[in-house]
């Protein structure tokens, strides 16, 4: 399986645009992640969905009671208003700078390990400081199951080609 064939191309975050631009265009290409571009257009970090949710709606002091909590938490629930201000900050306010990547023409096997290496459910794809796109762990799944249900309908047809009624 090429990475470059399970690319997902995506937009580019950039400086002056604000949360709400992110889940935008992150929900529209269905992906956890985008990445962000400085000033030169080299990618200098990425703004990811679960690290924005952690600091808008999960502190630290709540993770720590998570198992404990009842399902009765109307006073920490996000409010509209916290919504509201944390969609007008910058992307920047989000921003992490450690990138997984790999090149397009990597294998399958060395993007799973990096993702898995850091924690992630992406992986950018670049080539000579040129962003290609991100691969999620759900792109390959379907890919997969695609793979198999063509190597099915393979067989099937072989099979049925070859009986002799």
């Amino acid at each position: 399986m090429k990475l470059e064939r399970l690319a997902v191309m995506t937009p580019v975050m950039r400086k002056g645009m604000i949360v709400r631009d992110f889940f935008e265009e992150a929900a529209r290409c269905n992906v956890p992640g985008l990445p962000y571009g400085d000033d030169q257009n080299r990618i200098a970090g990425r703004i990811s969905m679960r690290h924005v949710f952690k600091k808008i709606a999960v502190p630290d002091s709540i993770l720590a009671l998570a198992d404990a909590m009842g399902d009765k938490t109307d006073r920490l629930d996000l409010s509209e208003r916290r919504v509201l201000r944390a969609f007008a900050k910058p992307v920047e306010t989000y921003l992490l700078e450690n990138i997984p990547h790999v090149s397009p023409k990597s294998s399958l096997v060395k993007a799973l390990a990096i993702m898995e290496a850091h924690n992630s459910h992406y992986i950018f794809l670049i080539e000579n400081g040129e962003y290609k796109g991100v691969v999620t762990r759900m792109v390959i799944a379907n890919r997969m199951l695609e793979c198999l249900q063509e190597m099915e309908q393979e067989r099937d047809l072989s099979g049925s080609l070859g009986s002799t009624e």
